[in-house]
């Protein structure tokens, strides 16, 4: 899919809502010098081109009981279709799972996962990861310290 053509207007809206997704209009529109109608206009057009997917609430992992951050390399034994497809289908069950990437090279799957604690990640691994059939090689590390987490893709 090609990109969409942004001005400096529709990047700086762009930029603006991926640090506060909740601010009024008339605030963004004043921060960006537009009128109001014409900067709801602009973000209404970027919304319905899907360049704006959606809004959301960032929570903080650790007071929600999620601190434990865990990549996981998975490898599957066989690379048809309908096992990719069989281990995409498993892994959107569990909640755990905040990201799954296909990847090239020698893995086959990338995932993200957020659970409380060791205990909690032995308990998912053994209990749901390990349980789909096809796997071959899974591969975890913990992460020990962030240091950049951002979700915005233009500044």
């Amino acid at each position: 899919m090609a990109s969409i053509e942004l001005d400096k207007k529709d990047r700086k809206i762009l930029g603006i809502l991926q640090r506060r997704g909740n601010i009024p209009n008339n605030e963004l529109a004043e921060l960006v010098n537009l009128s109001p109608s014409t900067c709801l206009r602009r973000v209404r057009r970027l919304e319905e081109l899907g360049v704006i997917r959606g809004y959301v609430a960032l929570l903080d992992a650790e007071k929600v009981g999620r601190s434990l951050c865990v990549f996981v390399r998975v490898k599957l034994d066989h690379k048809s279709r309908a096992d990719v497809e069989r281990f995409e289908q498993e892994v959107l069950k569990y909640p755990e799972v905040t990201e799954c990437h296909v990847v090239m090279g020698e893995d086959d799957f990338l995932l993200k996962i957020m659970v409380a604690d060791l205990n909690d990640f032995q308990k998912f691994l053994l209990d749901h990861l390990t349980a789909i059939p096809g796997l071959s090689t899974v591969i975890s590390s913990a992460v020990l310290r962030q240091v950049k987490s951002t979700t915005e893709l233009l500044v």
